[in-house]
């Protein structure tokens, strides 16, 4: 047996399977597929959760802070004049709570506790207590009040973060049509492989008959000069044909079942309607709507924010700092502690602080570069608006001419098939040469595999019009 007869056999056979092994994909049963477990939408989801990176970031700025530096010494060091102290132990704490607020505002409560045990030297002058406690609470304040001005730049970058999240979220929605887009095309191709495939093994098995009644003929010498080797070229044509649209087909149907993640030795039956459906009556649709020109429209606005607070940060820094502060100090720590929340030992303190670069060339680079990333997503706005016109005009122009063609072929396999029962039977009554016949049953084949190219395409072309207007998801979710 032949290879491309193996191939085919094979197919064949796979057909013939009983009906509890065959797994029929229709259109609508692909897209729940893709949707709960391709590979490429999976990835279009997780993609969309990496936007919440950056503002979770910019939201943990405003966290509360604690910092606890707890410390020991321990010394019996001595100096140059010899008045250092025998032995030396000091205890150290130090806690600090900070919060900073959305207005520029940072605000700190530090506690400090310092304890002192002492054994002087016996040849020094003893100034000092054997041992010492000192605590002090201080509430620390500073403001913003030029560079992020009461925390206008941080606000602007947050806002801009959060039109990000958007942005990503409707940009999924774009990236997951463009993959059930993808999978619906790897259907219809996968359907007009089938269909070729199954128009070449009707054509091989109508030139195997014809070739089988010449031959017959040929035995009692009543066949043309010439009919049988011409037939049995054909033969070897479609042959050909069929060994080539198995693979095609083979090819088209494994590339479906990966993209779907579907592992089956089940036979796929592809069920498609019997008849096409008509071209949609679709209501105009403004290009302000569409989620690739609002996802371009946020991007532009996140440019314009990223500017504006890159412009406040580079401004001279003046801020505003005051510290008010209690202490305490006794040989006993109590005491220490308790002179302390006694308030009568406070310490305030109220300043600016200005700082600012000379010529600074990496505030003016800063500046510059958000300037061109603004200038970039305005242009790339008025590009995805000129885009997304042509795509909905160009899609629907398609969807016109591709279902007048899949009619007309329709048609065609009609007309072509009456040609073909009309010269058999003239044939068989010697009233038409083989020649003619031969010509009616490959102009037949032939427009049956236009008719199958024509149907997939339009059925693509409807997915792409759908997917123009931004109805492809929404339509299969629900």
């Amino acid at each position: 047996m032949k290879i491309s007869s193996f191939v085919s056999a094979s197919i064949i056979l796979t057909l013939a399977l009983p009906a509890h092994a065959v797994l029929k994909l229709t259109p609508q049963s692909v897209v729940d597929l893709a949707l709960k477990q391709s590979l490429t939408v999976k990835n279009t989801e997780l993609t969309a959760q990496l936007s919440y990176y950056n503002l979770s970031q910019a939201l943990g700025v405003y966290d509360f802070k604690i910092d606890i530096q707890p410390g020991y010494t321990y010394t019996e060091a001595e100096n140059i004049t010899q008045t250092a102290d025998a032995l030396n132990e000091s205890f150290t704490l130090q806690a600090v709570l900070s919060k900073r607020f959305i207005t520029g505002t940072d605000l700190s409560l530090t506690y400090q506790d310092n304890r002192l045990s002492r054994t002087a030297n016996p040849f020094a002058v003893q100034t000092a207590l054997a041992t010492g406690n000192l605590t002090a609470l201080t509430l620390g304040l500073r403001q913003n009040l030029l560079s992020n001005f009461f925390g206008r730049a941080e606000r602007m970058l947050l806002e801009a973060y959060r039109e990000q999240v958007d942005s990503a979220l409707e940009n999924r929605e774009e990236q997951l049509e463009e993959r059930l887009l993808n999978v619906m095309t790897l259907y219809w191709n996968a359907y007009i492989a089938e269909q070729q495939f199954q128009q070449n093994l009707s054509a091989r098995e109508k030139y195997s008959q014809l070739v089988r009644n010449v031959r017959r003929k040929a035995g009692f010498n009543l066949s043309a000069p010439g009919e049988l080797p011409r037939l049995e070229a054909e033969q070897e044509n479609t042959e050909s044909r069929v060994k080539g649209s198995s693979a095609n087909y083979l090819n088209a149907v494994q590339a479906l079942l990966t993209e779907l993640r579907l592992d089956t030795k089940e036979q796929i039956l592809l069920d498609v309607p019997s008849e096409i459906p008509p071209v949609p009556q679709l209501a105009s649709k403004n290009t302000d709507d569409l989620r690739v020109v609002h996802i371009n429209k946020i991007n532009l606005d996140v440019a314009d924010k990223t500017l504006a607070s890159v412009r406040s940060r580079t401004l001279p820094t003046l801020d505003l700092v005051a510290t008010a502060a209690t202490t305490g100090s006794d040989q006993n720590h109590a005491d220490a502690v308790a002179e302390m929340t006694s308030t009568t030992k406070p310490t305030y303190y109220i300043g600016v602080q200005f700082n600012t670069p000379i010529n600074s060339t990496a505030f003016r680079g800063q500046v510059a570069n958000a300037q061109v990333q603004k200038a970039i997503a305005e242009n790339n706005m008025f590009y995805a608006v000129d885009q997304a016109k042509r795509a909905l005009d160009t899609s629907a122009r398609q969807v016109l001419a591709q279902y007048s063609v899949a009619k007309l072929s329709i048609d065609v396999v009609s007309q072509r098939e009456r040609v073909v029962r009309e010269l058999e039977v003239a044939y068989r009554q010697g009233r038409q040469p083989l020649v003619e016949l031969i010509r009616a049953y490959n102009d037949l084949f032939s427009a049956q595999l236009d008719r199958a190219t024509a149907i997939g395409n339009y059925h693509i072309g409807l997915n792409q019009l759908a997917a123009a207007r931004d109805e492809l998801v929404t339509t299969v979710k629900k």
